[in-house]
């Protein structure tokens, strides 16, 4: 990999997360979040593609790279983060590292959602190849209008409202990608 670019929207969350985490689980998420994107650059590396750049943005981390051309190498390589969070998970809870297991079971749940940019949404859109457009397009509304009503409900019951945040950032995110050209150096998660 040839740099690491930080945004200044990744400097300002981490600072507003700082602030904001009385019990200390923002290092521990930060640690489910890199070993998470390890495995993303192990099946990278793994299927022949080439790391470029790593982003860090107020919406995740971004690896700029070249992909194999095969729809189901780019599967497996979204898939492979998870997979990476899910392997973490399994190690930590024998360990009693119990909140780094829910967190990286949660951080690897929460990427499975069929709402693309997420690891989901993108596999889905990698082994579809350009088909069911509609479909994926339906089931990721469906998927962002669950998350957003879900943020709403822990939000009015007291639990704050940081998954209504993350809701509204992904559901940016998805409709920003949506208006971009597509771009064959990209990261794991877009499509050549």
């Amino acid at each position: 990999m040839s740099r690491i670019q930080v945004r200044d929207g990744f400097l300002v969350l981490m600072a507003a997360l700082w602030c904001a985490d009385e019990s200390g689980v923002l290092p521990i998420f930060l640690l489910a979040a890199a070993v998470h994107e390890c495995g993303h650059l192990f099946v990278i590396r793994l299927s022949g593609g080439t790391v470029h750049a790593l982003c860090l943005t107020a919406c995740g981390a971004v690896l700029r790279c070249s992909l194999p051309p095969s729809p189901f190498s780019r599967a497996a390589i979204c898939l492979a983060g998870p997979a990476a969070s899910f392997v973490l998970t399994a190690l930590a809870n024998p360990l009693g590292a119990y909140r780094l297991a829910g967190a990286s079971a949660l951080l690897g749940l929460f990427n499975l959602l069929p709402v693309p940019p997420l690891d989901g949404g993108m596999a889905l859109r990698h082994l579809a190849d350009g088909r069911f457009t509609r479909l994926l397009n339906g089931i990721a509304g469906v998927s962002v209008l669950v998350l957003l009503a879900g943020g709403v409900l822990l939000w009015k019951s007291g639990f704050g409202g940081w998954l209504l945040l993350v809701g509204i950032m992904i559901t940016g995110s998805a409709f920003r990608r949506g208006r971009r050209p597509r771009r064959t150096a990209c990261n794991p998660h877009a499509r050549a």
